[in-house]
């Protein structure tokens, strides 16, 4: 049996929601450092509050795009859950994505960790679901990486925030997918991006955590390195594609610093002096979100995408569980519809 050709529906970004979010402005944060929209051109971030984990923004998503398309659970054939919070939950990611699939009728579930990259991966997975009667297929992002920063760490600190994103894809849905991959096999040889478990370290809260915790950590020359390196990786995924960057009308790249945009555009500008598609950046109200930052920027943007044009995403960063020595990297292709 031929695969569908999927298309998403809709793209909501769920982190507005103020019963689970907060805004937190850079003078508000645990350990306030200096300059950062200068850095990062980040102003706000959302943080999830203390009471809500992965099972509750899982439930809050799938709730969220059953009311926006005015459907059931009966309508979906299953939920992908991405998130970076896979080793500090009650409960592993697959047990949360199949309870909350379950919790609203919807037989099947898959989950993943793949940090920077997991838009495009968990959109590969769920294409690959089986589908027989043509349902809806729900893709949730979760991402609480307030949770594993260490807010004393600027490196880090500065940059993350929490996002909840979701969509759904259907055979001959409105946003024709063209492509979806995402790899975690790319080398780090400078470990600019992995876990480490730390004593303490400041949580969001700006409590001092005398317990061990995984936190994300940056190599020593980490942040240098991937301005260096990720904006024009970011470029390449999108030239070295199917299409290339003249196939290409918008980019809406992971939403890592708003430096990297900066960067992306100055060498497509520098590499191409006819055909320069228009790099989107949204990253000032809503931080480096990991795989929920993709789906958050195409939330704010998409409507104003013109129909029939093409719109590339792609992602590079963490790998996949934050391996040691590893990065991931991934590129979205769809058409805009009405």
């Amino acid at each position: 049996m031929d695969k569908p050709n999927y298309g998403f529906t809709e793209f909501l970004d769920c982190s507005r929601n103020t019963a689970q979010f907060r805004t937190v402005a850079n003078a508000d944060l645990p350990n306030p450092f200096g300059k950062i929209k200068e850095r990062t051109h980040i102003e706000t971030r959302q943080i999830a509050y203390p009471t809500v984990d992965i099972t509750a923004m899982a439930r809050l998503a799938i709730t969220s795009l059953l009311e926006k398309l005015d459907i059931e659970g009966k309508d979906c054939a299953g939920v992908v859950l991405s998130s970076c919070n896979s080793q500090d939950q009650s409960d592993s990611l697959s047990k949360i994505a199949s309870r909350a699939a379950v919790t609203h009728g919807i037989a099947s579930s898959r989950s993943l960790n793949f940090a920077c990259s997991g838009f495009p991966a968990a959109v590969e997975k769920a294409m690959q679901m089986p589908n027989e009667d043509g349902k809806h297929i729900i893709i949730i992002m979760a991402e609480m990486l307030s949770r594993i920063v260490d807010w004393d760490d600027q490196n880090t600190a500065v940059v993350f925030g929490d996002g909840l994103a979701v969509t759904s894809i259907i055979p001959d849905g409105k946003h024709k997918i063209l492509d979806s991959w995402a790899r975690t096999n790319v080398e780090d040889e400078k470990n600019c991006l992995a876990f480490s478990s730390k004593q303490g370290t400041r949580t969001p809260d700006g409590e001092i955590d005398e317990n061990e915790r995984l936190v994300i950590t940056m190599g020593r020359h980490g942040g240098k390195q991937l301005y260096r390196n990720v904006p024009q990786a970011l470029v390449d995924l999108v030239a070295n594609s199917r299409l290339g960057l003249e196939g290409v009308d918008y980019i809406v790249p992971h939403q890592a610093n708003g430096k990297f945009i900066e960067k992306m555009i100055e060498k497509i500008n520098a590499s191409s002096k006819i055909f320069r598609p228009q790099v989107i950046g949204t990253i000032a109200d809503q931080a480096n979100t990991a795989s929920a930052s993709i789906p958050t920027a195409l939330s704010k943007t998409i409507a104003g995408f013109e129909k029939g044009k093409i719109v590339a995403c792609p992602a590079k960063g963490a790998a996949e569980e934050f391996k040691e020595g590893f990065l991931s990297q991934g590129l979205l292709l769809f058409e805009v519809g009405a």
